[in-house]
């Protein structure tokens, strides 16, 4: 993420800047040309070819589209409680989804992970899982799981088909809370969010977002606190807020390849597919690859 503007709270405010012709035939005798005998094959073959690019976009755009809402309907449920009565940001986030063709399990699902347990009532237990696609691409993800160990031998399928490894890779990672905030009409200004949040201890750094609004970086264990602080105090809308792994600069690598782009896109929407990941984190930055390439993998990770 490269904000337009941001402000530390640990240092002086800086600025920082997707024919054959047929075989057969038969001659004219009077001329001598040539007749083809048997239609071309290939217009239908391409009509096919680009339906199914074209659902293959459709598709993962809906994955993409549902990860998001349901992140959403689980921050919400988690701050201000399940009862869609008593909670106008989830019954919000709730009626999104549902116009979006989310489907109604997930909705629900969404709801109860926000509660700490599954659809059928479960109780969710956290856990990570560490990964490694050779030479040096680290990932984590978070996963909530009411089965430890049928999710982690399912989760270890995945990453062993993409051609990955499981093994360490937190210290590529600091752990730090993230809240968005969305920007509204006549309020507050990025110094007003930063004199009020340099009031709550465990407040890191004070953003701008590049697509407007917010950014605020805190203390882990402090992350509710202050997101419900700065939303509650400027009535602004909370896009975000989750604990990341966020990789250390020292730390990243680049993507370079398309094999490499391939191998990486098969193993995060493997993830993806299950719904106990909750988060995928990654190293990786675009390298010399296509802004397109660059678009099949970031959809997947959360920073």
């Amino acid at each position: 993420m490269n904000p337009a503007r941001s402000f530390s709270l640990l240092r002086k405010p800086r600025l920082s800047i997707p024919s054959r012709a047929s075989s057969s035939g038969l001659v004219c005798p009077s001329c001598l040309h040539s007749f083809g005998t048997t239609a071309s094959q290939n217009a239908g073959h391409n009509k096919w070819s680009k339906t199914k690019h074209i659902k293959a976009v459709t598709d993962k755009k809906k994955m993409s589209d549902r990860v998001s809402f349901t992140k959403l309907i689980t921050m919400y449920s988690k701050m201000y409680g399940e009862d869609v009565k008593f909670n106008p940001q989830l019954a919000n986030a709730v009626a999104a989804a549902t116009k979006a063709s989310v489907p109604k399990s997930l909705i629900e699902g969404a709801i109860a992970r926000g509660q700490g347990r599954s659809a059928t009532g479960a109780q969710l237990e956290p856990m990570t899982l560490e990964i490694l696609m050779p030479p040096n691409i680290a990932l984590v993800a978070d996963i909530e799981t009411d089965n430890k160990t049928r999710s982690l031998h399912d989760l270890k399928l995945v990453v062993k088909k993409a051609g990955g490894l499981v093994g360490s890779t937190a210290f590529y990672f600091s752990r730090r809370g993230r809240a968005i905030f969305k920007p509204r009409d006549g309020g507050p200004s990025l110094s007003d969010v930063l004199d009020e949040a340099i009031e709550h201890d465990g407040t890191e750094d004070v953003e701008e977002h590049p697509d407007g609004g917010f950014l605020i970086w805190t203390e882990p264990s402090k992350l509710m606190a202050i997101t419900e602080a700065i939303s509650k105090r400027f009535e602004l809308e909370v896009v975000e807020s989750e604990i990341m792994w966020a990789a250390n600069e020292d730390t990243q690598a680049d993507v370079d390849t398309a094999e490499l782009v391939e191998s990486l896109n098969t193993l995060l929407s493997g993830l993806r597919e299950y719904t106990e990941v909750r988060a995928l984190f990654a190293n990786f930055r675009q390298g010399t690859i296509t802004d397109d390439d660059w678009d099949k993998l970031e959809r997947h990770i959360d920073i």
